[in-house]
């Protein structure tokens, strides 16, 4: 009788490991102004001109576009750029479909005159999958997604620049769709995202012409990976009473290989983040003072959220060491000066629908932040009375978020009457 108990027990906890997690920060909430743009990309992709918005409007595009269609004929390459503005000025007024159209003919302008793989489609597309969210089309993103990955490589060298980017975009959108629940089953998108992830890493360590900030994006996208990974995936377990069995694994079953290698990768999760890492630290060149400072910081906030305390203040003291020998004071005090909720990199953050011009609706904090991490005596208010029923669920969140404690001379300490504004999600 008492097994019995203990595996009713079990089987009533939350499918997540059988214990609780921390709040996945970013995802439902986040602090006001707060976010983490294109985390992680090697370096910048060619963005468009920004003067573009400051055009008159269509019609002198159009009459732009008519002359140069007669100076050089329909696909002249001169067309691409005022399509491109014609597009953005057709996005910025709401008139998406027409956004759309632009976008694809400035497109393929490019292809005909640079080539399929035209490193100058890049901003053109990105801005065109834009449309596609503003308009709630997911499944087409989806789609542009898959095309632009193959366009630009599949993952697969030789790894310059804009393939890299490529990869790094489409695993990001990959971590959304999977936050956005595209998928009835997400199974097969996560364990695909996880081992692409993996397979670049292998192949960038043996490619000598890859240097350190490629590996260190590549292995912060897995880590973001990993977060997911550990938050989301839920092992699948059957709750059946025949026999008196309660909480046992299913049997082995071929469509069940994905879930099967997920439930490995989320079993060893928190020692390969870690490892990943370290490995990355082993990476950085001796001098590099300020870059391994960074990643120790990134060990111990997985350390931390995770509820290592002891190995996350061991990583927390090794920043602390290697800013004040770097000199960084400044950056000493923004990274350790004051609590920071975790994860601290963008792993669960989505942003909001571009072009949503409505009122963020916004919860005032008031709390304690103890030396292990953990927010205490919350009170949640709304500052719009009508979303007063937003403050109860930041409330609890927050009692669940972990925190990156202050440090001060290599020791975590406390933090009393911290006020913050936070912006609900969803």
């Amino acid at each position: 009788m008492c097994l019995l108990a203990l595996c009713c027990a079990l089987a009533a906890q939350p499918l997540r490991l059988m214990a609780a997690t921390p709040t996945p920060y970013g995802e439902q909430f986040v602090r006001l102004g707060e976010s983490w743009p294109d985390a992680g990309v090697v370096k910048p992709w060619p963005e468009a001109d920004p003067a573009a918005d400051a055009a008159p409007g269509s019609a002198s595009f159009e009459r732009q576009l008519e002359l140069l269609e007669g100076e050089g004929g329909p696909y002249a390459d001169t067309l691409a750029e005022p399509l491109a503005d014609l597009a953005r000025l057709h996005r910025r007024n709401g008139n998406l479909l027409q956004a759309q159209q632009a976008y694809q003919r400035a497109l393929h302008v490019v292809r005909i005159n640079e080539g399929l793989y035209s490193e100058n489609q890049v901003p053109i597309l990105r801005e065109l999958f834009e449309t596609y969210r503003m308009t709630g089309d997911m499944a087409t993103l989806d789609a542009r997604y898959e095309y632009f990955f193959r366009l630009y490589g599949s993952g697969r060298p030789p790894y310059t620049p804009v393939r890299l980017n490529a990869a790094l975009e489409y695993l990001r959108w990959q971590r959304e769709a999977v936050r956005l629940e595209l998928d009835e089953q997400e199974t097969r998108r996560m364990f695909d995202m996880y081992s692409l992830n993996e397979q670049l890493l292998e192949d960038v360590a043996q490619d000598p012409a890859v240097d350190f900030q490629v590996y260190r994006a590549l292995t912060l996208s897995q880590l973001r990976n990993l977060y997911l990974l550990r938050d989301r995936y839920k092992p699948n377990l059957e709750t059946s009473t025949a026999g008196g069995s309660v909480g046992i694994p299913t049997a082995w079953d071929e469509k069940d290989t994905y879930q099967h290698r997920l439930e490995s990768y989320q079993r060893t999760a928190l020692s390969r983040g870690r490892t990943l890492l370290e490995e990355l630290i082993e990476r950085a060149a001796p001098d590099q003072l300020q870059e391994r400072a960074g990643v120790w910081l990134e060990l111990a906030d997985w350390n931390q959220w995770n509820d290592r305390g002891a190995e996350a203040q061991e990583a927390y003291a090794q920043v602390e060491k290697l800013l004040e020998q770097a000199g960084q004071s400044d950056l000493l005090q923004q990274w350790l000066g004051e609590p920071v909720e975790l994860p601290a990199n963008g792993a669960f953050w989505q942003p909001r629908t571009p072009g949503d011009d409505s009122a963020p609706i916004v919860i005032q904090a008031r709390f304690d932040v103890s030396a292990s991490g953990k927010a205490q005596n919350i009170e949640a208010v709304a500052l719009a009375s009508e979303n007063e029923s937003k403050a109860g669920r930041v409330r609890r969140n927050l009692a669940k978020t972990r925190f990156r404690p202050r440090i001060v001379d290599g020791e975590p300490q406390a933090e009393l009457h911290l006020q913050r504004d936070y912006q609900v999600m969803k």
